[in-house]
């Protein structure tokens, strides 16, 4: 895992990607809002060959708890254990930083792999983004 320094062309890359996977096929664009307050986050990936294939963006909110906010893997790679090896390897650097538990709003059709690694779900599913989400956590 490789942490992604804000504004470098490491960050692009991932904004690229975040694109790619999170917003174009709802018809979207990642806009000023989305990326608001992203300098104050840690961004962090997986590059095979030299090419980002996997990135996540966590919010340090109040200690112990952290939000990851999103979370994409390239396409070609989807279901070849890159969003796990990430997800696994930013849990333990929050570990390192002192955090103890991780919070998200899961898209329904990640609800499976975000169960998988240890996240229960919280409440009742909402729209975000014009799909259903569900809020969910995980102690770390």
């Amino acid at each position: 895992m490789l942490e992604i320094e804000f504004g470098s062309g490491l960050y692009q890359a991932s904004l690229d990607l975040r694109q790619l996977v999170l917003r174009t096929p709802l018809g979207l664009i990642l806009s000023e809002t989305d990326l608001a307050g992203e300098e104050a986050q840690w961004h962090w990936g997986l590059e095979q060959d030299h090419v980002l294939q996997a990135c996540v963006v966590i919010k340090p909110q109040h200690k112990p708890v952290a939000k990851l906010r999103q979370m994409a893997v390239a396409p070609s790679l989807q279901g070849c254990g890159f969003g796990r090896q990430l997800l696994m390897q930013a849990i333990a650097c929050l570990g390192e930083r002192g955090f103890t538990e991780l919070t998200l709003d899961a898209r329904q059709t990640a609800v499976s792999f975000y169960r998988r690694a240890g996240f229960v779900e919280q409440g009742q599913y909402f729209l975000q983004v014009g799909i259903p989400h569900i809020a969910m956590s995980k102690r770390i």
